[in-house]
């Protein structure tokens, strides 16, 4: 068989594989444009487990060359919901130094830590442990969607606290010696919950009529961030269209809308915009452009580094797998294909694979050597095996609030 992974020859010259040339972000460079997007395996307790470190060094050393840590909130006590998610605090440290130190062992890996927080998808339940159960949830607006009401508004001083929140993780992170961490605003969660119109009804200065006016406050916390940790740490924003209540959200009606919220989460600080979309090839808006994806049109808007992830390897989104308990199937050759095209015509820079190197954690040395029918579909049986089962419990919170048809 063909390596397909091999470069084509042009006038004598090799030309270098787009999935295999280095990148730079903020001054750090990844050895290849496969990242590993976080994930929520391997914690217990809100803090990492023995297992994380030599999950994330496996991904590593298969090649990988952006590895994300796995979902992780800020120190606040409104962030606090499952054990599965762990806490970047000063409490959970030692644990976090043990998976920093195995990931960043790896030659020519770039690692970040993720920012996560629930905001009013936060659901206190009985059986599950919360050191916070008296804890208000607090969000924008109190809003899971649009007429579905979990918890309350954020005062102004809640909004101070929660920054601080972040600010000290991030600094956590540095001290740590990860490269870096990413802003997760995306599938409904917190700061998300600022940015979508049906969950954002403030009249202060983070609320507003425009996507770019609804994310003063994810920008604020990214400004806060960039002047705690420096010019040269990097920072990653990762944001949706879609969420986990609703999958036809936009927070973008139309393109158009994409520059300016684009252009002040950069001024602001962001180095790397992460696009999830529940297929990283679908297209975005059919109706304006049969051809372009989100992570595209937002490449077309911005000059920073765009990161395309969603389902690549496989044939169904991890939204079904959890919540339809749908099992994928591998299609590694199709979807490789497609994004080595993506890379050539500038519609992203970097695309992820969570699901497929967690089944496959030698993936990306698979890709190089064109042993793409050997790699393994994702089955949550096998590849979640060993994970507390309250990660299982997320599809049916989620389930319970998500818009009946």
């Amino acid at each position: 068989m063909e390596n397909p992974a091999a470069s084509p020859v042009l006038d004598g010259v090799a030309s270098p594989d787009p999935l295999f040339t280095p990148i730079t972000i903020n001054g750090r460079t990844a050895r290849n444009r496969f990242a590993l997007p976080a994930m929520q395996r391997a914690s217990l307790d809100f803090r990492p487990t023995p297992r994380m470190a030599p999950t994330l060094r496996a991904v590593a050393e298969g090649g990988c060359g952006l590895i994300i840590s796995e979902g992780s909130s800020p120190d606040h006590p409104a962030a606090y919901w499952q054990q599965v998610f762990s806490v970047i605090g000063d409490d959970t440290v030692p644990e976090w130094r043990e998976v920093a130190d195995t990931v960043l062992a790896t030659p020519g890996v770039l690692f970040l830590m993720q920012l996560w927080h629930p905001g009013a998808i936060r659901l206190v339940v009985e059986g599950m442990s919360n050191p916070y159960p008296d804890q208000p949830t607090l969000s924008a607006s109190g809003l899971v969607q649009e007429g579905r009401r979990n918890g309350r508004a954020m005062s102004a001083q809640e909004l101070r606290e929660t920054l601080a929140a972040y600010v000290h993780s991030a600094r956590i992170a540095q001290d740590l010696g990860a490269h870096g961490v990413e802003i997760h605003a995306c599938h409904g969660y917190f700061l998300d919950q600022f940015l979508w119109h049906e969950t954002n009804e403030r009249t202060d200065e983070y609320g507003g009529a425009t996507l770019a006016e609804r994310a003063a406050y994810p920008a604020e916390i990214v400004a806060a961030i960039r002047e705690a940790t420096g010019p040269d740490f990097v920072i990653s924003f990762r944001f949706s269209q879609w969420k986990e209540v609703d999958y036809t959200a936009r927070i973008a009606e139309h393109p158009d809308e994409l520059g300016p919220f684009l252009a002040r989460l950069r001024s602001a600080g962001v180095d790397l915009f992460n696009v999830s979309t529940r297929r990283f090839d679908a297209v975005a808006w059919p109706e304006l452009d049969a051809k372009l994806t989100l992570p595209a049109w937002v490449k077309s808007f911005t000059d920073a580094p765009v990161l395309a992830i969603g389902s690549v390897g496989l044939s169904t989104d991890f939204a079904h797998d959890i919540l339809e308990n749908e099992e994928p199937r591998s299609q590694a050759e199709h979807d490789f294909d497609r994004v080595r095209l993506g890379l050539e015509a500038r519609e992203f820079d970097l695309i992820g694979a969570g699901r497929s190197q967690i089944a496959n954690p030698d993936l990306v040395s698979r890709v190089r050597a064109g042993e793409l029918g050997a790699v393994r579909s994702f089955r949550k049986a096998r590849d979640l095996a060993g994970v507390d089962e309250h990660f299982i419990h997320i599809g049916q919170i989620v389930a319970q609030s998500r818009k009946k048809d």
